[in-house]
């Protein structure tokens, strides 16, 4: 006899489940009643689980590390004397695996990860899926348990945020606290991985979210502390490097700390752009086949480990290595190279790891080989080698991130040293003002990011139109002539009808012009025998901008912005001109309201305008967000009244208006909100408008 359950035991399981949830949200619901609390209590919860994710996946590299090499954490010589076979296979066979995850099951998981959580957080409503921190275990287990280039801080970042992302969104959080949520697993990450709970919380104001706020800062800290408290009881509280001592011996050290200041801002440079160059290379759509690329990948990391067996891994034993002063500085140098090529070999190639920890590694070796060269010049006066990698790891970090007193702090607690501080916080400032001119302002996060046509300003994209599509705003009403028709006909047409522009159209209704309001008014000015014999064909415009409905707003935006026509027309395809309808300017701008009001960013973006020192901010190609202090004149009137977009051609998205107390409230404004004394008005229009407008 078959042993089953009775036919009505899953009803009674479904009646569970739902009973279970029931209940959840209830709890929920009261917990909330002090919605600020529950935040720390939420963030607090993301904490532990964020210690608890970094010590998983420390675990799990450990045993790859076991099945790859026969040993938890192989050390140099154990590498040097393996076989060569085993140095070339092992890191090709990781890849293979990595390939696999990546291709068919999260491909968000392939990289160094953070800029995926900086570019969920500012374009996708701080919404990451929790399969990623899945995946991300995997993947970056076996891509560094079998011998790659790349650390652990990025993976713990990417699981630590989609702990925070997917508990904020089973507890119904706004996209303002997801945010916050997600910043909060990213610090518990780095604090846990590092012991570091200082570093940790700021390097998530700085670099993830691109801002500081007081309200969002608090449950940062909480999360990377208790990160930092779970990491503890499972390691104890060793610091992460043990250098020997080391001090900051003479004001005559700042000079060759100069120079390292200047080497670690070029080397960040280098170090940014051969990694996006290397991920760029990669994704190009051609053979082999995306699954197999970080197999490549690895075998050319085993080419490169076969001279210089070092490379493989996150880099603490070559810091420990640059700590000593017995390395010549050519092998100093040849290293840090070598260093460099196995990071963009295993990044690049689709393997998934992070980016702090080889660059660690590439500031103690700059480091060292700047303390070898100063310290026959210095005599008496030298701090010791260590401390100019330690100085030297602080620069690459702080020009790489962009991130300077997460650098500086990091440091510091990570070495528990806090004699070389000066020095750190001099190479880190030179550095990063270095890089950041060199790459135009781009982190290594944001470098790839900027790639793909996204642009952030404080932690969020201006260019809230990218991921929206013409297909959705578009119009399908619209009138068309034909290039035979007499001009005077057509003029009375136009000036009768509701539409903004007629387009002329052959046979086969595909466009060939367009005529505007404009034009019609101008044709009306020719002489009367002219104007009998001219046809729609002698006055279209030709060649006007057209979107197809893929196109996104932004896009769209961008060729309002070159012709100033109140509409565009909407073609079905680039190989079919045919009419489909047309794209109004206004429709345009709204949506852009929209987008502000839904990515809950009028504060964050009013706050960052007010910080450019009324300089206007591009948020597509020939269009700008500036923030505008309208004189007496236009005191008491309406927007209505002070006809803005008729004078200027400008918008008005938000209205900053002093409250009683003395605090600052944003507005949506409509045709009937009156503007006063004090208000600011944030302006969306062309870059000469906008200029226009600031010299009224």
């Amino acid at each position: 006899m078959s042993i089953s359950s009775s036919p009505s035991a899953t009803p009674r399981l479904s009646n569970l489940g739902r009973w279970v949830r029931r209940v959840f949200r209830s709890w929920i619901e009261q917990a909330r009643g002090g919605e600020y609390v529950f935040l720390l209590l939420v963030a607090a919860l993301i904490g532990l689980l964020g210690g608890a994710g970094s010590i998983l996946f420390e675990s799990a590299i450990h045993f790859v590390q076991r099945m790859s090499w026969s040993v938890a954490e192989p050390a140099f010589d154990l590498l040097r004397h393996a076989p060569a076979w085993k140095l070339l296979l092992v890191p090709a066979a990781g890849g293979l695996v990595v390939g696999l995850i990546t291709a068919f099951f999260a491909p968000e998981a392939k990289g160094h990860g953070v800029p995926h959580v900086i570019k969920a957080v500012a374009l996708a409503g701080a919404r990451i899926r929790g399969r990623v921190a899945l995946a991300k275990i995997f993947a970056s287990a076996v891509t560094i348990g079998s011998g790659g280039s790349a650390g652990r801080e990025g993976p713990v970042i990417q699981i630590g945020a989609a702990i925070g992302s997917r508990l904020g969104q089973a507890m119904g959080m706004s996209t303002r606290r997801l945010r916050t949520l997600v910043a909060c697993g990213a610090a518990a990450g780095i604090a846990g991985t590092f012991n570091a709970p200082v570093a940790g919380a700021l390097f998530s104001v700085e670099v993830i979210l691109g801002e500081f706020g007081a309200a969002q800062f608090s449950p940062i800290v909480i999360s990377s502390v208790l990160a930092t408290v779970v990491s503890r009881a499972w390691h104890g509280n060793a610091a992460v490097f043990s250098p020997p001592a080391c001090t900051f011996a003479s004001a005559w050290e700042l000079i060759p700390y100069l120079l390292l200041g200047a080497l670690c801002g070029l080397v960040s440079f280098v170090y940014i752009r051969f990694i996006s160059l290397a991920e760029h290379l990669c994704d190009r759509p051609r053979r082999p086949p995306r699954w197999l690329r970080p197999a490549l990948g690895g075998l050319l990391l085993g080419a490169l480990a076969l001279a210089f067996p070092q490379v493989m891994g996150g880099g603490q034993e070559l810091c420990n290595a640059a700590f000593s002063s017995h390395l010549p500085a050519l092998l100093l140098l040849a290293l840090a190279f070598a260093k460099l090529l196995a990071t963009g070999f295993t990044l690049g190639s689709g393997g998934s790891g992070g980016v702090f920890s080889p660059a660690l590694a590439l500031g103690a070796l700059l480091g060292a080989f700047v303390g070898t060269l100063a310290e026959p010049l210095l005599g008496t006066h030298f701090g010791g080698v260590a401390a100019y990698s330690l100085v030297g790891m602080g620069g690459v970090i702080a020009g790489s991130m962009l991130a300077p007193i997460t650098a500086i702090l990091m440091i510091f607690e990570i070495t528990s040293n806090y004699a070389i501080i000066l020095p750190v916080m001099v190479v880190a400032i030179l550095s990063t003002v270095l890089s950041s001119r060199l790459t135009g302002h781009l982190s290594i996060y944001t470098f790839k990011l900027a790639r793909d046509g996204i642009r952030l300003f404080r932690g969020r994209s201006p260019d809230l139109l990218q991921a929206r599509r013409v297909a959705d705003h578009f119009r399908p009403r619209f009138e068309t002539t034909r290039p035979s028709e007499p001009a005077r006909i057509l003029v009375d047409r136009i000036l009768s009808s509701p539409h903004a522009q007629f387009y002329v159209v052959d046979d086969t209704q595909a466009l060939i012009g367009a005529i505007t309001l404009a034009d019609a008014r101008r044709i009306l000015l020719s002489p009367p025998a002219l104007l009998g014999v001219l046809m729609a064909e002698d006055v279209m415009r030709r060649n006007i901008p057209v979107v197809f409905p893929a196109d996104s707003l932004s896009d769209a935006l961008a060729k309002f912005a070159s012709t100033h026509l109140p509409e565009l027309p909407v073609l079905h395809a680039p190989n079919d001109r045919r009419l489909l309808g047309t794209l109004a300017y206004p429709d345009v701008l709204n949506a852009y309201q929209d987008e502000i009001l839904k990515a809950d960013a009028p504060q964050a973006l009013s706050r960052g305008l007010a910080s450019l020192a009324g300089q206007p901010l591009e948020i597509a190609p020939g269009y700008e967000l500036a923030e505008w202090d309208p004189s007496a004149a236009y005191h008491g009137k309406t927007l209505a009244d002070a006809r803005l977009p008729d004078i200027f051609g400008v918008r008005v998205l938000l209205i900053k208006r002093p409250a009683p107390d003395g605090s600052l409230t944003t507005l949506f404004p409509d045709a009937r909100t009156l503007i006063q004394a004090g208000d600011a008005l944030i302006l969306l229009g062309p870059h000469e408008a906008i200029a226009a407008a600031a010299k009224a």
